[in-house]
């Protein structure tokens, strides 16, 4: 643990020699597993998420998506960047590490932040042009959970990137907008069985999508948050490297 340590601190903020290139550390990722720790630690309230009431959180893990065995137009699981709520995760599975997030028919809680930094959200997945990155997100969510389970997506960037638009000129506040996920995801399911493929995906998915807490979150107000004097000064300190590494 200590030489990792001493290989993180070799990171300055004016030195050209480091061990590590620093956006492996100062980066999306780490910044909100950072403010997800304290949040849980603090008992933080967050728009909808009462942090109180989180069981368990893990970023990287897998969630199935009802188009996993397509024959035609599939799709592979979902890398979350944080999950949080009433799941496990199956890291080991016949010796084989998978990574999957199992959520029983009983878990109350279950939402997915995705984290950005410099880029933005994909508008678009490999398999299906008109499905971005937050449909296709919040549709496996709607898979894997029941209906009476209080389920969330939100996306944490900075805050000057809210409004930003991407080469096509659409912003984050358009890309997670519930009437474009509906039609996003009509039209996936419309191109699935056109394709002559199985039923994969159950229509109480939509009511499940509707009860589903959408919406954008930025690192400034996450922070503004805590009381906590130090948690404080440690979050914008990171955020500040953050900042500065990613060239914002």
């Amino acid at each position: 643990m200590k030489e990792i340590i001493e290989i993180i601190s070799s990171i300055e903020d004016n030195s050209v020699y480091t061990n590590i290139k620093p956006t492996e550390i100062y980066n999306e990722g780490w910044m909100t597993r950072l403010l997800v720790h304290y949040s849980k630690q603090q008992n933080i309230k967050l728009k909808e998420i009462d942090f109180e009431k989180i069981d368990n959180w893990t970023s990287e893990a897998l969630l199935s998506s009802p188009f996993i065995k397509a024959a035609k137009i599939r799709e592979g699981y979902t890398h979350t960047d944080i999950a949080l709520g009433d799941f496990k995760v199956n890291y080991k599975q016949n010796g084989v590490g998978s990574g999957k997030i199992i959520i029983n028919d009983l878990a109350k809680v279950f939402g997915v932040i995705e984290a950005k930094m410099g880029s933005p959200l994909s508008s678009f997945t490999s398999n299906a042009k008109n499905y971005n990155q937050a449909t296709r997100t919040i549709t496996c969510i709607a898979e894997n959970t029941k209906l009476n389970c209080f389920t969330f997506f939100y996306v944490v960037l900075p805050e000057c990137k809210v409004d930003k638009r991407n080469k096509k000129g659409i912003t984050i506040r358009d890309l997670v907008k519930p009437e474009n996920i509906k039609f996003q995801i009509e039209k996936r399911i419309l191109d699935h069985n056109e394709s002559n493929d199985v039923k994969l995906i159950e229509r109480d998915v939509f009511d499940k999508v509707d009860k589903c807490i959408v919406g954008i979150i930025t690192y400034e107000e996450w922070i503004e948050l805590f009381s906590d004097v130090n948690i404080k000064s440690t979050l914008n300190d990171f955020y500040s490297k953050c900042k500065k590494w990613n060239n914002i």
